[in-house]
């Protein structure tokens, strides 16, 4: 099982900080669970003003870790703070981009022609012709 790493790291002043947690390895149904525990524990016990999802580690996601992120962010704004992704890689921002998530978690669109290595190119989105 290729399981995920979740790690969080802290910084600035708790609570009302920014906290950072950082997946380690591609999201999916093994592995959101993980995700979905730790941004629960850190909500409930640091409060944070920012949660930042770092997912720079994270090759491959489906739209089971597209939910968990959701649910996240629904989380964390209940619980008066905001979430926001971190140097996806170019796969994860254009799956999140065609899902119409990237302003929801305070990214840019990717440029049209950005390369997404392994990207799913069968989705009519990316055969816009300007």
């Amino acid at each position: 099982m290729g399981d995920a790493m979740v790690r969080t790291h802290q910084s600035g002043e708790i609570p009302g900080g920014t906290v950072v947690v950082e997946v380690l390895g591609p999201l999916e149904a093994a592995t959101v669970g993980a995700l979905r525990s730790v941004v629960l524990d850190t909500v409930e016990a640091y409060r944070p003003q920012l949660l930042a999802v770092d997912l720079r580690r994270v090759p491959f996601m489906d739209s089971i870790g597209i939910g968990a992120l959701v649910a996240a962010n629904n989380k964390v704004r209940e619980a008066g703070g905001r979430m926001e992704v971190r140097s996806p890689s170019p796969f994860v921002h254009r799956l999140l981009q065609i899902t119409g998530l990237t302003e929801l978690f305070g990214l840019a669109d990717l440029p049209d022609d950005a390369p997404t290595s392994g990207a799913p190119m069968d989705l009519g989105v990316l055969d816009r012709k300007g």
